[in-house]
């Protein structure tokens, strides 16, 4: 029994688990009409006419890719393409990110091995089995495939994991550091800015996304600008490769595979208007989902809508939801405020909402930036769950001013950094919100 065991496992790795059922049932029906059969023999009847043994001769030469070492000179793989980009340079140069049951690696490949990879019509989310392959360490100790002149090419089975099952949900990426593939809802992007990197001008553009209420930014760099558009806004972003830096910075790197998915079906959001913020058109508003900035010149306070399209954009240093379509509701609706518990911040965060106690204030100071003389202040906020160093620079002093050891705040909008020490600390900007606990909300 335990090798007919072992033989379904691995048939049942090459055509899916999904078939399981289909062909234990087939293994029945040949016992019934040949009773000298075993389950073993059936089995093996059903999986030569599956045609299951060459793609097993074919596996068992393969390595997994968790085994990869530095310094291997001729190995085949077998992996799921989770990311794939094309360099812009010279010679041609594909860079791939490839992933089976064990781990995920990088590969590049070069020469003639890139030709026959687009002979194969190679794309994100297909099977790649690879023979010829040789592997390097790379200076932070992962290891690298190189694809190159001896590399051949062929469609691998359907044994590997789904696409999808690679990425995970943006929430569980924070704080991971390192190279990292997720999946998120694109929410809004901010528009492109140049920055200057050795003297050369290198475009930049943020993007807001979102996943079960969490925000974070990712900067996309250089030709990864143009992957995303308008349109792109409100469907799932399947992100292979991107960076989390020391500071807690996402951003793209030259590697990095975005694939675009379809929108994700959201149910409408219910949002009432609570008051107006300090610049022209924004408004706290609470929503079934929590605390939002939402800009519209249409507004009032006192309003309760149904959103049933919306987009984020850049107002000033933050994000502001903005009602694309929605429609004015009659009555009243209990919606509280949901705060985050400080235990559950993770360092990537933006416009988190938290409240807690105040403890240790310091004096409010001026001290030297980067870009000049600014004031700051800072404290510990605790609750039940944990307690996090907050820091309040420029206006954000202004609202901390006066409070006192031991008063309960709310602390609205916020992000959530990393120090030299790898710490979790707050950032409160001049469009973060610092509120008396007596205060709305």
């Amino acid at each position: 029994m335990r090798d007919y065991e072992e033989l379904l496992r691995r048939v049942l790795r090459l055509v899916g688990e999904e078939r399981r059922e289909e062909i234990e049932g087939e293994v029945e029906r040949r016992m019934m009409e040949d009773p000298r059969l075993t389950r073993l023999g059936a089995l093996y009847v059903v999986a030569g006419e599956l045609g299951v043994f060459e793609r097993l001769e074919k596996g068992l030469s393969s390595v997994p890719l968790a085994k990869l070492v530095g310094g291997l000179g001729s190995v085949n793989i077998e992996a799921r393409v989770i990311g794939l980009v094309k360099a812009r340079r010279e010679p041609p140069t594909i860079y791939l990110r490839l992933g089976d049951a064990t781990g995920v690696v990088d590969a590049v490949a070069w020469g003639g091995a890139v030709s026959r990879l687009e002979e194969l019509k190679v794309s994100v989310g297909g099977a790649l089995y690879v023979k010829g392959a040789y592997t390097r360490e790379r200076a932070d100790g992962s290891v690298e495939v190189h694809l190159g002149e001896q590399a051949e090419f062929s469609e691998a089975g359907p044994g590997l994991p789904p696409f999808e099952s690679f990425f995970r949900d943006l929430p569980d990426v924070l704080e991971a550091r390192g190279i990292i593939d997720f999946k998120a809802l694109l929410l809004g992007l901010a528009d492109e800015r140049s920055v200057s990197v050795k003297g050369e001008a290198v475009g930049v553009r943020d993007v807001l996304l979102g996943w079960r209420g969490v925000k974070a930014e990712l900067s996309l760099w250089r030709e990864q600008v143009s992957v995303v558009d308008e349109a792109s806004v409100g469907r799932v972003a399947y992100v292979a490769g991107a960076r989390w830096s020391a500071g807690g910075t996402l951003s793209t790197t030259s590697r990095t595979s975005i694939q675009l998915a379809g929108e994700e079906d959201r149910e409408p959001l219910l949002v009432k208007v609570e008051r107006g913020l300090n610049q022209s058109a924004v408004f706290l508003c609470f929503t079934n989902m929590g605390l939002e900035r939402v800009y519209s010149e249409e507004l009032k306070p006192g309003q309760l809508i149904s959103v049933k399209r919306l987009r984020y954009a850049r107002v000033g240093r933050s994000w502001a939801l903005m009602p694309l379509e929605y429609e004015p509701l009659e009555g009243e609706a209990e919606i509280r405020p949901k705060f985050m518990k400080i235990g559950d911040l993770r360092v990537g965060m933006v416009d988190a909402c938290v409240k807690g106690e105040l403890a240790s204030v310091s004096p409010a100071t001026r001290i030297g930036t980067k870009r000049g003389e600014a004031d700051f202040v800072s404290f510990w906020l605790r609750d039940g769950s944990a307690s996090i160093y907050c820091k309040a620079w420029g206006e954000g002093v202004k609202m901390v001013k006066g409070l006192g050891e031991g008063e309960k705040v709310s602390l609205l909008f916020v992000r959530v950094v990393s120090n030299p020490w790898g710490e979790r600390e707050v950032y409160i900007g001049e469009d973060s919100l610092v509120l008396p606990a007596g205060d709305s909300p």
